[in-house]
């Protein structure tokens, strides 16, 4: 019988990861210690191309990182470029942004995060090496690039952080993010059309703003027992989306994570939920049960989220299920069960 899921395994994504390092993103070739070296030292190299990459060692801070983009944009060749020293903790947002001459990038050990656009439009970045200690990846930091865009379905798995560029995947892909991913990154699934079910394991913590908006075919999700933050727009526009279980550690739910989830027709809001956002439920015209395991304080339950008087009903009546009839509007009457 043929298989309709294609089922994305985040062991085989770890795999995939570390082939894509080739021999040209090991370290090795010149050590340089200023952007300014680094300019003089390229002008003096022939022209060359991305399969015949310069090979060069730095040891750099933050700041020094948009000028050996500089450097590296103005000598115009390519470059494989190895980063190194104990200073450089984190690389900022847009820091090789738009760098078309850079082919190879090695991130040293003791790096945690890597800001929003950091490598966006690099288009012929095709080699990445990520140490263990990067916990947290900014939204598009390596879109549009040649080692994303090879990796298989447009999925990558970077040290245990979902990362996908967006729109790549086939009708009917179920993923399932194991025990030992850490998050889920900003927009890392936004767009996923062909995504239609998701397991995230018990050691995920986070999932990032706008992870899973606009997967317009996705059913259900099952969320991993370790989450506490879920982000704002989290799931806005998944119009399929009939089911959705919130453990209970998540403490709060964001503005708009559910709006538009105009197929959603139960949820139930742990005791360990403590604000709903602004719109966190808007317009989830399906949504005729809902319930209340815990206490939440009325200026902590936001506006435009469920319609007709359940917030009054919860506020006067407290924990339990609340139902009423489809179609949800501002006339629908709650009742308790």
């Amino acid at each position: 019988m043929k298989n309709t899921f294609k089922v994305v395994s985040i062991a085989l994504m770890a795999v995939f990861m570390f082939t894509t390092t080739t021999c040209f993103g090991q370290s090795g070739g010149q050590t340089i210690n200023s952007p300014e070296a680094l300019k003089t030292y390229l002008d003096k190299q022939p022209v060359n191309g991305p399969d015949k990459p310069i090979r060069v060692t730095m040891s750099a801070n933050a700041p020094m990182l948009p000028k050996i983009r500089e450097a590296i944009e103005a000598a115009g060749k390519y470059v494989s470029l190895t980063l190194s020293g104990n200073a450089l903790t984190t690389i900022p947002d847009q820091a090789f942004s738009e760098c078309e001459t850079l082919v190879s990038i090695t991130i040293p050990n003791g790096v945690t995060s890597i800001g929003v656009w950091a490598f966006i439009r690099c288009t012929n970045l095709a080699s990445v090496t990520i140490p263990d200690s990067v916990t947290s990846i900014g939204a598009f930091a390596f879109a549009e690039t040649a080692w994303l865009n090879k990796q298989p379905n447009g999925v990558v798995y970077i040290n245990k952080i979902a990362y996908v560029y967006k729109g790549t995947m086939p009708a009917n892909t179920s993923i399932i993010l194991l025990d030992g991913t850490k998050g889920i990154a900003n927009q890392a699934f936004n767009n996923c059309t062909g995504l239609t079910s998701i397991t995230i394991g018990n050691s995920v913590t986070s999932i990032g703003r706008h992870a899973f908006s606009d997967c317009r075919n996705l059913t259900s999700v099952t969320i991993g027992n370790s989450v506490t933050s879920i982000g704002e727009n989290a799931f806005e526009n998944c119009n399929s989306l009939t089911s959705v279980n919130i453990p209970n550690s998540v403490t709060s739910i964001e503005r708009s994570t559910f709006g538009n989830c105009t197929s959603l027709t139960s949820v139930t809001i742990p005791n360990s939920v403590t604000s709903i956002g602004y719109g966190a439920f808007e317009n989830c015209n399906s949504l005729t049960s809902v319930t209340f395991q815990g206490t939440i304080a009325s200026d902590k339950l936001g506006s435009y989220n469920f319609r007709g008087d359940l917030i009054e009903k919860y506020l006067a009546g407290g924990v339990g299920t609340y139902k009423t009839t489809a179609p949800v509007n501002d006339r629908s009457v709650w009742t308790k069960q």
